[in-house]
């Protein structure tokens, strides 16, 4: 089975996911960075550094960092990923704030950029509270929609998204906010495809509380270095843009673009993602308040989710009771076939059902052409996972001809005392439907330079597409279950 971001027909994909992103070479121009050796000594300087410390960046090249920023970097832990923060107030001329992050191998990465906290509206916010745990779906989905409305209401921006990625690598917009009606149509509700946020972009997330374009069609700033190589820019906000992601806010009309990352248990599950019309450069203040916020929901989201599947693991527990008396070998289960499959297509929400051990085949229901179960076998076969598979396109997975009666399933395998292999097949039927997308995900050809490249899409008006050849998804409570049938028969007759 390959992964949806090994998919061999997603050419644009596999082409951002060959960007170097954090080896751009370049930082936008709204501040300016400096990077230090695990000596001390500046290794990489942009190429605007006089401005702001009035010598050119070629004579920092291998100095000591400027007395006023010396302080913060000594006191930067050595854990990669480790930040400090300081405002400079020297006299009117210098009014800084500055960001020092612990990069690769000792590597001290200063950020400085204007300070702004003079003034503005977000001098009123307080220290964000803990968001509390939701207590059910409705709950959180209410969680979603306010953290939207605050992050609108804290940073000014015309259009807040929730932006939730699935699991097959899209992502849609779960919630909006609007700071000003007039400015942005709405894109609530519409999918976007995988290779918007490409895997590699999707990890410097996880790497950065934020990232802030405030000017998205300002043209990169040099970074000169002794080494002669690009420095690694992965916990930078100043990184540059990249070329392709211009072009893509471009299409959207986004002058300024702010996404803070909401992670559960290290994996990157959302984004709180903010559009402008215009430039808008925000202070550190109101970044870090931003942060603090959507830190806070991660954390309630990440207790309600634990709290549903613990309740949810809970109930599983019991459901296989009326199946256990009896049941002592997988013969057992062949023999009550006819008891125990019309009970898995119940509880499975199922339209067939089909049990293999060795010779011995017994289905239940609709279970589609005769030579689908060859392609369920060459499906879970090409599976890494020996646990529990699912897909609701088993055609696109195998490259074998649709079956309208067996258009998804689940199966799990698991290997037996007397060393038979015993799989199980749940099929669902084709459930043609509707997805509305932000725009036709096919990337179109442009001409350029190097010849035909892919290029980001120009409209983002909703376009809807009718899916077919697919099931209805397996939801997580069936896949929980698919777990729990497997323990329960390991549990009853298994290694």
């Amino acid at each position: 089975m390959l992964p949806w971001g090994m998919d061999p027909e997603n050419r644009f994909l596999a082409q951002c996911e060959h960007e170097a992103l954090h080896l751009s070479g370049a930082i936008q121009p709204h501040g300016t960075l400096l990077v230090t050796g695990a000596g001390g000594l500046i290794t990489d300087a942009a190429a605007n550094a006089e401005a702001y410390f009035g010598s050119p960046a070629e004579a920092w090249l291998g100095q000591p960092l400027p007395p006023v920023l010396a302080p913060l970097a000594a006191a930067l832990p050595e854990a990669p990923g480790s930040r400090r923060t300081m405002v400079v107030a020297e006299g009117p001329a210098r009014r800084w704030e500055v960001v020092a992050t612990r990069g690769a191998e000792g590597a001290a990465i200063l950020e400085v950029t204007p300070n702004l906290a003079a003034d503005g509206p977000w001098l009123r916010w307080a220290p964000a509270q803990q968001e509390a745990t939701p207590r059910d779906a409705a709950a959180m989905a209410g969680a979603e929609t306010g953290l939207t409305e605050r992050i609108a209401a804290l940073t000014g921006f015309q259009r807040v998204m929730f932006y939730r990625f699935r699991e097959d690598g899209d992502g849609e917009v779960a919630a909006e906010a609007h700071g000003g009606a007039e400015a942005y149509g709405s894109y609530l509700g519409l999918r976007f495809p995988a290779s918007d946020i490409p895997m590699i972009a999707r990890a410097l997330y996880l790497k950065n509380p934020w990232r802030m374009i405030p000017d998205a069609a300002a043209a990169p700033v040099p970074i000169l270095g002794l080494a002669g190589a690009a420095p690694d820019l992965s916990r930078s906000d100043l990184r540059s843009v990249s070329p392709v992601h211009q072009a893509y806010l471009a299409n959207m009309g986004v002058g300024a673009s702010l996404s803070f990352p909401i992670a559960e248990q290290g994996r990157l599950v959302a984004l709180i993602a903010a559009h402008h019309r215009e430039p808008r450069l925000l202070p550190l203040r109101v970044l870090e308040q931003g942060a603090a916020l959507v830190r806070s929901h991660g954390f309630a989201a990440t207790s309600y989710k634990a709290q549903a599947r613990m309740q949810l693991v809970d109930g599983l527990a019991h459901r296989f009771q009326d199946l256990r008396a009896g049941l002592v070998s997988p013969d057992d289960l062949v023999a009550r076939w006819s008891e125990a499959g019309p009970w898995l297509l119940g509880e499975f929400a199922a339209d067939g059902a089909q049990l293999c051990l060795d010779g011995a085949h017994v289905k239940a229901g609709t279970c589609g052409e005769p030579g689908t179960l060859a392609s369920l076998h060459a499906w879970l076969d090409g599976v890494q996972d020996d646990g529990v598979a699912h897909t609701d396109h088993l055609a696109g997975r195998t490259g074998q001809a649709e079956d309208p009666r067996a258009a998804g399933a689940l199966g799990l395998r698991m290997l037996l005392r007397d060393r038979r292999e015993l799989r199980l097949f749940l099929t669902r039927r084709e459930h043609p439907y509707e997805v509305t997308w932000g725009g036709n995900p096919d990337k179109p050809l442009a001409s350029g330079d190097a010849g035909q490249v892919l290029s980001p899409r120009h409209s983002f008006e909703a376009w809807v597409e009718k899916r077919t050849g697919r099931c209805r998804p397996w939801s997580s409570e069936a896949r929980l279950l698919g777990l729990s049938l497997r323990r329960f028969l390991y549990d009853c007759f298994s290694l």
